[in-house]
């Protein structure tokens, strides 16, 4: 456990790997054009490298780059600005800015897959990591696997 702990510190990142129930082509649907029935409002719907756009919840939101994009396999997505507001934690508001969030789904069978999430940069040292990696575990295992257990 401490080498985990030790390696996810020294690579900078937050990771978690889920199992969804669901085959890769849906999966990869939900991430890149359904965000809003999972996480957020989604500005628009993600179709390929170079494009940006806004996840938001009203004042909060960040914008990304999407800088790798594999259909059904893979997606990158930079942040490049934010207006991140957490009640009760000052000078969050652009945290993420500059990390990476990477998408990478493996076929498990014709009817389950495997995500495998990087917030690459969000750090232990971020005013918002506790709050941010424990509503990443939130949104993955239960809001997404939810989403596409309807």
């Amino acid at each position: 456990m401490f080498y985990l702990i030790e390696l996810i510190m020294k690579h900078k990142l937050y990771q978690i790997e889920v199992v969804l129930p669901v085959s890769k082509e849906i999966a990869f649907k939900s991430i890149s054009k359904e965000l809003e029935s999972w996480w957020g409002r989604q500005s628009e719907k993600i179709s390929n490298v170079g494009q940006k756009f806004k996840v938001s919840w009203k004042e909060p939101w960040y914008e990304f780059l999407v800088i790798e994009y594999l259909p059904t396999n893979k997606m990158i997505w930079k942040c490049i600005d934010a207006n991140q507001i957490i009640d009760g934690l000052e000078g969050v508001q652009k945290e993420w800015v500059d990390t990476e969030l990477v998408w990478n789904l493996t076929e498990i069978d014709e009817n389950q897959c495997r995500l495998d999430f990087i917030h690459q940069g969000l750090i232990p040292e971020f005013i918002c990591y506790d709050f941010c990696s424990s509503t990443w575990d939130y949104f993955l295992t239960n809001k997404l696997k939810n989403y596409l257990n309807h």
